[in-house]
């Protein structure tokens, strides 16, 4: 499975540097996307962001959105049955790195969900985030440097 953050996710739904590798690391597997309300609210959110820069129309991030609850329909995505005590419990773990690495909360939760699923791949174009993943042992992509 790979777990994508929300740096990797809006590369699915807005042509962004890298859209295309991303899109054959996906199609390179085949199981359906991990998604969580935040991640959810993170991606619509980031999309929405698009319009106020000028990046977007109002009718295309409609559409976008549109695309996303549509995909989440049929199934690329799925949604994990998870512990939140598990979670928030890694959260506090790993967020004793913030001090070190300067990590924000979604970058924690981000990792501390992926933990609970033990991807096979953390995708995410977050410098801050990658170091957290790679400390937490995750396998990140694209490799940070």
């Amino acid at each position: 499975m790979i777990y994508l953050d929300t740096s990797a996710f809006v590369k699915l739904y807005i042509r962004e540097p890298d859209s295309d590798a991303l899109q054959n690391l996906i199609t390179s597997q085949n199981h359906p996307l991990p998604v969580w309300d935040m991640l959810e609210a993170e991606l619509c959110n980031a999309i929405r962001l698009k319009v106020f820069w000028g990046e977007l129309t109002e009718v295309q991030a409609d559409r976008q959105i549109e695309n996303y609850e549509r995909r989440k329909n049929a199934g690329q995505y799925f949604i994990p049955d998870l512990s939140r005590l598990a979670v928030m419990a890694s959260f506090h773990l790993l967020s004793r790195e913030t001090s070190r690495l300067g990590c924000r909360t979604m970058d924690i939760l981000h990792v501390a969900f992926a933990l609970q699923l033990a991807p096979q791949t953390f995708v995410t174009y977050d410098e801050r985030q990658q170091a957290l993943a790679e400390h937490a042992g995750l396998n990140v992509w694209p490799r940070p440097g």
